[in-house]
């Protein structure tokens, strides 16, 4: 989930508008296709108006028809994020037990629909996804690199 906050904006507290969205960057998503648990967050979205405070975490849940995401932060705020998604070239690393299905390269932006973290609508997404699939089938995912907000 790319983008980042100037310079006047991460002087203002979370709940000043400002002329930039304020953002998190995470370094850990982890879980099924429609479900994931996210950790690790900093930046300018985290304080207790937005994500909370760093390091910021929660859980995402994503609908691969409606192409929108929320994360639903420790704090009880949820970010609401529309995405698209494109296939990349899948250097994802081997994990044992699972086979590497694709990687994909995920896309977005913040909206204001049903958000409560207002300080961060506006802002691009961005994140490399890779995704696994076990011996019974079920998918699992976990980033590849640091997932922007």
């Amino acid at each position: 989930m790319a983008g980042s906050a100037s310079a006047a904006a991460i002087a203002l507290p979370g709940g000043i508008a400002s002329a930039s969205p304020l953002a998190v960057t995470c370094t850990h998503l982890t879980g099924s296709s429609t479900a994931q648990t996210i950790s690790g967050c900093t930046g300018t979205g985290a304080n207790t108006a937005n994500a909370g405070t760093p390091p910021a975490h929660g859980k995402t849940t994503s609908n691969l028809s409606t192409k929108k995401a929320t994360v639903t932060w420790s704090n009880g705020k949820k970010t609401v994020s529309t995405f698209t998604y494109t296939s990349v070239t899948n250097n994802c690393p081997a994990v044992t037990g699972k086979s590497k299905v694709t990687k994909v390269h995920e896309t977005g932006k913040v909206i204001a629909s049903g958000t409560t973290t207002l300080g961060m609508v506006g802002h691009a997404t961005s994140a490399y996804i890779c995704v696994y699939k076990s011996s019974t089938g079920a998918l699992s995912v976990t980033n590849m690199g640091n997932v922007i907000i």
